[in-house]
């Protein structure tokens, strides 16, 4: 990696870095908390429209991101700055919320947060597309993945378990620095040609926009794609959680494993498929990468054999390979998903392609949840298993149906002429 790839993806590492942080917060370290105080799982059930509706509808942030912007300060990067320092703002006051306090104050932080968070993963992703050549973008991703997780270690992992010792707003405090303390890459890294170059009014009539983006042809197959392989996502990983509760594990160590050892282990497995993806080509990554979470599905149905809670040294290891498995199959997807967003408007078509995504592993946690209430979690992890071979049979036909037309096969090609 040269020194100015290296300055790239640093900029591009510190605020996935801090998208990561609240990702894991909310999703693991403050139900636990609340849990413990004595909030009704009710309650607790009214996080989840804030944490994850401002995710779902990114696509509506990318009409501001694309119509408002500063050409002088970069079109992505005069959204990025003042969002961060905004959700810093939200942080730091939600840090004045005290445990047993009015729940709705606390909803209310959340969903300001998540959907500031959300409209800078917008900003964000088209940054990084305009910012990475194709050959870049391994690394890219890679480092994307990576300092996300890193995030979520730090958010979803640790925080739970210094709780008792640095207390609720110390914690928030802490929040909003790191996301200050992210800032400062891109606050530094001054716009140049490559990372904002102004459309002209003839490729923004006939490329900008959402609706544009869905009327190229195959778009809806990409859609399929992108949805059968993130499908999968879901269905295997989002019922960890309750299945450990339910073995009768306590909150520090789901927190260990799922907050850090899950964690890590995605980063290294984001790390090693960064090196591997230009070498394997982006339809080997997938098919391989996406093939290998059958692993997983048998690691997590043998643990369930018995119907008893297995040790927790049968447990670590099966997670461990689990989400190093996670980690390769996300940079191997949202390096395509780069590949096939537009120069011009990156940030509306990657978002549109990452809606779908989350659509698809919110249904498919919501299957799986189904089949463990119906079944067990053996039956849904038994089921995984065929669905996996489906899915890697879909991404293969409906990859080389969508290379054979354009735009999709010249925006590869163009990508690939420049690496």
């Amino acid at each position: 990696m040269d020194r100015g790839t290296a300055a790239k993806v640093g900029v591009i590492g510190a605020l996935y870095f801090s998208q990561g942080i609240p990702n894991g917060f909310f999703r693991h370290t403050v139900p636990v908390v609340f849990r413990d105080s004595g909030v009704s799982l009710e309650q607790i059930a009214l996080f989840y429209p804030a944490l994850y509706t401002p995710w779902m509808l990114k696509f509506l942030w990318t009409i501001l991101v694309d119509r408002f912007h500063s050409e002088k300060q970069g079109k992505y990067r005069s959204w990025i700055i003042p969002i961060q320092l905004v959700t810093a703002g939200v942080m730091a006051a939600l840090a004045q919320w005290q445990l047993g306090g009015p729940i709705g104050m606390f909803v209310l932080g959340v969903l300001l947060i998540n959907v500031f968070s959300s409209m800078q993963d917008v900003s964000t992703d088209g940054h990084a597309i305009t910012l990475l050549r194709h050959g870049e973008r391994g690394w890219g991703n890679a480092i994307q993945v990576g300092t996300f997780w890193l995030g979520y270690v730090v958010g979803g992992g640790l925080i739970l378990m210094l709780f008792g010792t640095l207390g609720w707003s110390n914690l928030l405090f802490a929040m909003a620095v790191i996301y200050i303390l992210a800032t400062i890459p891109i606050a530094l890294n001054r716009p140049t040609r490559t990372a904002s170059q102004p459309s002209s009014p003839t490729q923004a009539k006939s490329w900008g926009g959402i609706i544009e983006f869905i009327r190229q042809p195959k778009v809806l197959r990409i859609f399929a794609l992108i949805a059968a392989f993130r499908l999968l996502e879901g269905f295997i990983r989002a019922i960890l959680p309750t299945m450990l509760k339910d073995w009768g594990m306590g909150f520090e160590q789901i927190g260990f494993l799922l907050g850090v050892a899950a964690p890590i282990a995605a980063l290294a497995g984001a790390i090693v498929a960064g090196g591997l993806a230009n070498r394997l080509g982006r339809l080997n990554s997938l098919l391989i990468f996406g093939g290998l979470q059958a692993a997983s599905a048998l690691g997590y149905l043998l643990l369930t054999a018995k119907g008893t809670a297995p040790p927790t040294q049968f447990i670590l290891p099966v997670i461990v390979i689990d989400h190093f498995i996670s980690g390769m199959t996300t940079v191997a997807l949202f390096s395509i998903m780069m590949d096939w967003s537009r120069k011009t408007h990156g940030g509306t078509d990657y978002t549109c392609m990452d809606c779908v995504g989350v659509f698809a592993m919110m249904f498919g946690a919501g299957l799986s949840y189904w089949l463990a209430s119906e079944g067990g979690y053996g039956m849904s992890f038994g089921v995984a298993l065929p669905l996996i071979g489906l899915s890697v049979f879909a991404v293969w036909r409906l990859y080389k149906s969508i290379q054979q037309n354009e735009p999709w096969r010249s925006l590869s090609q163009a990508e690939t002429t420049t690496a």
